[in-house]
């Protein structure tokens, strides 16, 4: 924590005094300016720096929350699910873990039959219906969505633990490395995406004496008629750990229940192929259902309901259909593996053996655990030739890392970068001077085809702070990843760290710096431009 303080407070000093220096300058520019006509006292240039990238592997990436402070332990609201190859990054296969919530009040009554289980996930959709009939469009997926792969649930062997063994005063933080014990299968079937998936029917079998017969056919439909994942357990599990259970004392209290049973694992696997399709899940509103079937005692009330030609019975045992919901909740977590050999470019090779002396010609960018991108700035420059522009005392304009999209990208990449000091995981200094403007950027620029070319980063304070003549900034390595929700600043605490999730797996190729002044994408190569004033007295 003190090093984070630290941090922040040098950001927020540094802030101050650029804040200060751009006031200064403006009244000097204001006071210079007074009686000048037409003078050549200032002139507007632009420099290229060369600079040097490289790639480095994510090995892991946190895959729960862990804000004790905020008595948030839930999980994030992002997880990933499913199988996916990419030629440029190789394939990746993603699971779940999660532990169950406990319903407001868990009594199964008397005589119970359970007509089925259901986990239900919804999906992340947008509706495309322009004629009022909902009409779904998938989001949050990629690969191929018309490619099977299996799909397996099991019962968890491994608790979940809330808090840190090492330190119980901290929440304890699950990594998309870690493995986890599968004791009992529910369900394993063959599954692909499906966006018509929007309806369930559960058939009532136990309202009578002949569970051979449907009785009832119940047509369940969500509120708003998403889509959803829905997998049918095994029955005779939850009869036999849930109902039979039930007055054991394990629905007393969520301590209980967990340590009864610990949870869910939604484990995905390739089928045939190393192929298929990757989703991003809603799991806040995902849940278990149990559909049963008990005995409830009913007074009559002008109804014969035991079929003995009066109305005015009293507790008659009446056959009715019930439904008990288990919100998935509590810890949770996701499981990434990754299989570089399927890559069709040696990306292995990359993360391995970096050309940390020459940079590299390609960069490769990719979230969930995936791969990140080292830049070092003033590369070929020696500390007297920083010193010698420093003196210079060059009023920087604007300055830019511009990186364009190779060739060999697909065209289904993140939409947003995220650009960052290296060494110590924080925040570069425009995010806090340009967080009412326009932040740093590092979204994806299109062209006017909708093709998408390339990512800017503005680095304007930054790199003044480096070169101004007095005090200035150390030149430190920035970092390059996907962007997540989490990257952004918090400006309501003190802390500019970036907090390690990784969920979005999507991926880009970026031209480096490495590339030879002879070949046509050269001027296209990673470089730093800046441009500045100079006072010519």
């Amino acid at each position: 924590m003190t090093m984070r303080i630290v941090n922040s407070m040098k950001y927020v000093g540094l802030f101050a005094l650029i804040f200060l220096s751009v006031v200064a300058c403006e009244r000097d520019f204001e006071n210079i300016g007074v009686g000048l006509v037409d003078n050549d006292q200032f002139t507007t240039k632009k420099s290229i720096f060369e600079v040097i990238s490289y790639n480095k592997n994510d090995d892991f990436s946190q895959v729960n929350q862990d804000d004790l402070a905020s008595g948030n332990i839930d999980g994030l609201t992002q997880y990933l699910l499913g199988v996916y190859n990419d030629g440029n990054f190789g394939f990746i296969k993603t699971s779940f873990i999660s532990q169950l919530g406990l319903p407001a009040s868990p009594d199964f009554g008397d005589s119970i039959s359970i007509d089925a289980v259901i986990l239900d996930i919804p999906y992340y959709v947008t509706d495309t219906s322009t004629t009022g009939t909902p009409d779904f469009k998938l989001d949050s997926i990629i690969g191929d969505q018309s490619i099977e792969f299996n799909l397996s649930v099991y019962e968890s062997g491994t608790f979940l633990n809330s808090l840190d063994p090492q330190d119980p005063t901290k929440t304890k933080k699950y990594y998309s490395n870690e493995e986890y014990s599968e004791k009992t299968l529910l369900y394993s079937e063959l599954f692909k995406p499906n966006r018509h998936d929007t309806v369930l029917y559960v058939e009532r079998r136990f309202l009578d004496d002949d569970m051979n017969t449907v009785d009832d056919t119940d047509t369940i439909k969500a509120e708003n008629l998403v889509p959803s994942i829905k997998l049918p357990l095994d029955t005779v599990f939850f009869r036999n750990n849930f109902i039979n259970q039930q007055n054991s004392g394990i629905f007393d209290a969520n301590d209980n229940f967990i340590n009864h049973f610990r949870g869910i694992i939604i484990k995905a696997e390739e089928d045939v192929v190393k192929n298929g399709s990757l989703m991003t899940l809603q799991m806040s509103n995902a849940n278990l259902r149990i559909y049963y079937t008990n005995t409830i005692l009913t007074d009559e009330s002008g109804t014969d309901l035991n079929d003995n030609g009066t109305t005015d019975d009293t507790n008659v045992p009446v056959r009715t259909k019930q439904t008990m919901i288990f919100p998935i909740s509590g810890i949770r977590a996701s499981t990434y593996i990754r299989d570089y050999s399927e890559s069709l470019v040696n990306i292995n090779d990359r993360f391995v053996n970096p050309d940390m002396i020459n940079g590299e010609d390609k960069l490769y960018i990719q979230g969930a655990a995936g791969s990140r991108g080292v830049v070092e700035l003033f590369k070929g420059l020696d500390l007297d030739s920083i010193n010698a522009i420093r003196e210079e005392n060059w009023l920087i304009n604007e300055a830019n890392l511009v990186l364009y999209l190779d060739e060999s990208s697909s065209t289904d990449v993140p939409e947003q970068l995220f650009l960052y000091r290296f060494d110590d995981n924080s925040q570069i200094l425009d995010v806090f001077t340009e967080a009412q403007i326009n932040g740093i950027g590092g979204f994806l620029e299109r062209d006017d085809d909708g093709k998408p070319i390339q990512y800017k980063f503005r680095i304007t304070d930054y790199i003044s702070e480096v070169l101004k003549s007095e005090e200035p900034l150390t030149i430190e390595k920035l970092g390059l990843k996907v962007f997540h929700s989490t990257d952004a600043p918090d400006f309501t605490v003190i802390d500019t760290i970036i907090k390690d999730f990784s969920w979005i797996a999507k991926g880009v190729v970026l031209k480096g710096n490495n590339i030879e002044e002879a070949d046509m994408d050269y001027a296209e190569r990673l470089k730093l431009e800046i441009f500045y004033t100079i006072n010519n007295e």
